[in-house]
């Protein structure tokens, strides 16, 4: 005897008004679309982290706590923002960023330092 012959299955006989697809313009299944090829994001910037030879400027970050907590807390918060910086733009092969965000950090610090110590003078001289 025959075996049945094989059909493209079709809507179920409950399906509605006799659509073939969702919004009932009988495009179903919906053309094949070529899938999104996903490539991770470039770096900050755009630009590939690269090594350089040179050795990465000091981030002065001890100096930078130091002085946050001790002397003036607005310059050590600036002096830690560009600590942060130099290890930031060094990874990113921005060598020069980086040395003049370390530049930054130093100078910052060693004016909290001098305001830090008359600002604290100050108070010890007028007993307050």
């Amino acid at each position: 005897m025959g075996q049945p012959a094989m059909t493209a299955p079709g809507p179920s006989p409950g399906a509605g008004s006799g659509s073939t697809g969702p919004s009932g313009k009988g495009n179903y299944p919906p053309p094949t679309v070529p899938p999104v090829r996903q490539t991770p994001p470039p770096s900050a910037h755009g630009r590939e982290e690269t090594p350089t030879t040179e050795a990465r400027p000091p981030t002065h970050w001890p100096l930078s706590i130091v002085v946050f907590v001790l002397f003036w807390f607005l310059f050590g918060a600036i002096a830690m923002y560009y600590s942060s910086q130099v290890t930031t733009r060094w990874r990113f092969g921005d060598v020069v960023g980086a040395k003049k965000a370390s530049k930054s950090a130093l100078i910052i610090n060693l004016i909290g330092i001098g305001v830090g110590t008359l600002f604290w003078l100050l108070v010890i001289a007028t007993g307050s």
